[in-house]
């Protein structure tokens, strides 16, 4: 009897099912790299990351995009947790206006104080607790 010269070999059979899994895999790791990188060129860190005493939630203050509505252009603050390295699957903004400065200061490891020298605009407290911490926010606004 005579074999097909183009029939794979048996094992090269078996392994056909693995090196797709293998292969999807490698590409769901690819895009989820790729919108991370876009999420951080997109929302540039301001300043440096400002940890809790207890080193469990990190506030991050981050330029928003320019496509964004209005009412969040400028600088918005983020917070995350400590372990949590992709960013862009669970940003969780806290805070967003067009301010000067924007300070975070962590009273405790239970309480957030953003301070936001106001330039133009409104700025808002888009939530006001995150995983048991109260967020505060102080305006000090500028007049010519």
């Amino acid at each position: 009897m005579r074999q097909n010269p183009l029939a794979l070999p048996e094992t090269v059979m078996k392994l056909r099912p693995f090196a797709l899994a293998l292969l999807a895999l490698a590409l769901a790791a690819a895009v989820l790299l790729g919108y991370e990188f876009y999420w951080r060129l997109d929302h540039r860190l301001l300043k440096t990351q400002a940890p809790a005493p207890g080193g469990a939630l990190v506030a991050e203050v981050r330029g928003l995009p320019v496509g964004q509505e209005l009412a969040l252009r400028g600088t918005g603050v983020f917070v995350r947790g400590r372990w949590d390295y992709l960013r862009a699957l669970r940003p969780r903004l806290v805070f967003a206006g067009d301010c000067e400065t924007v300070e975070t200061r962590w009273f405790g490891d239970h309480r957030l104080v953003i301070e936001c020298e106001h330039r133009s605009g409104e700025p808002r407290l888009l939530q006001d607790m995150v995983d048991g911490v109260v967020i505060e926010l102080v305006v000090n606004r500028r007049f010519a």
